[in-house]
């Protein structure tokens, strides 16, 4: 997959926290792992809606942007925008605890990052499941892929764990202590499988 040029980049209305090549390599994983690219899809702590636009670009998906902060979805909306796909993104204010949507009506659950803010995750899995269509999946986890550029990987994995380690990181979970199996049971979740990041980790659910 050929990834963005540094005009591009440089150009972006609403920077995100990570390269964009972060977010073009986990789409393009997200669409290998779970070959859903149409229907709706939620990006859950969307930030200012990097890998959810990003799934729009590359597939048919309608991707709604979800994120607690006001000023970050209308970042959303220009980067959206200016990746010309604002016709299939939109944007709510919400959590991961409090989905506006009913029992079986979403294709595709993806989030980057979000985990460690979240303050139950038994209910936002629960929810989450709930929402999924049958045949539906989900994407959450946090960290890098395995798309990457070896240089890219070494690099931001690097900055990811001095992240962790810092004063501020430590308030927050990192990937490798999160009781993922515990939460997934406990809301449950019948079928999933936890994929390792390098550094991270996701895991992918699937509703049957």
């Amino acid at each position: 997959m050929g990834y963005s040029n540094i005009s591009e980049e440089e150009n972006i209305p609403s920077p995100p926290l990570f390269p964009l090549i972060v977010y073009q390599a986990l789409a393009q994983q997200i669409i290998e792992e779970c070959k859903i690219v149409e229907g709706l899809c939620l990006d859950i702590g969307s930030g200012v809606g990097m890998l959810g636009i990003q799934l729009a670009k590359l597939t048919q998906l309608e991707v709604l942007l979800l994120d607690v902060d006001r000023k970050a979805l209308i970042g959303g909306l220009k980067n959206a925008e200016y990746f010309k796909v604002k016709e299939r993104v939109s944007a709510i204010r919400t959590d991961a605890h409090n989905l506006p949507f009913k029992p079986n009506s979403v294709n595709l659950v993806v989030s980057r990052g979000s985990i460690p803010f979240w303050k139950d995750h038994v209910k936002a899995f629960r929810e989450i499941y709930e929402i999924l269509v049958r045949g539906g999946k989900a994407f959450i986890g946090g960290g890098l892929t395995r798309n990457l550029p070896e240089n890219v990987r070494k690099r931001l994995g690097d900055r990811i764990r001095q992240f962790f380690s810092s004063p501020r990181g430590r308030q927050y979970p990192p990937p490798e202590s999160w009781r993922l199996d515990e939460w997934l049971r406990e809301a449950g979740v019948a079928k999933f499988e936890i994929v390792q990041g390098d550094p991270g980790r996701w895991v992918k659910i699937t509703k049957s």
